[in-house]
């Protein structure tokens, strides 16, 4: 019965837990549900594990997973950046790493090229 229990609560939190998940994600029905200290905190993290990737990975990278991100970036400024001047500091430093982390893997990428052709 201690199991049944058990599992019934794991997955009642599991489920509070995804429907939290995809209200952060519901911005244009409910703008109002998004906490943008979180979500910018999501984005720094999310941005720093681009990071941590190896120099090879930033050419072979998904452009799609780089244009999401940078969508991401763009509504949390629409969404976030006049509700805080600190908050709007943090985005737009977000976005700056982001433009000058992409144009890094794009010059590492012509580099690489340069140098297999020789």
């Amino acid at each position: 019965m201690l199991w049944v229990v058990a599992a019934v609560v794991a997955i009642l939190y599991a489920l509070v837990g995804i429907y939290a998940g995809l209200a952060q994600q519901d911005i244009v029905a409910r703008p109002a549900t998004v906490v943008c200290e979180y979500r910018v905190d999501l984005l720094r993290d999310r941005l720093v594990a681009q990071f941590d990737q190896r120099p090879q990975q930033w050419a072979e990278d998904d452009a799609n997973a780089a244009a999401d991100l940078s969508n991401l970036l763009r509504e949390t400024q629409a969404l976030c950046a006049g509700s805080d001047t600190d908050l709007g500091r943090r985005i737009e430093r977000l976005i700056a790493l982001q433009r000058d982390f992409a144009e890094r893997g794009r010059r590492h990428a012509d580099a690489r090229r340069e140098l297999l052709a020789l």
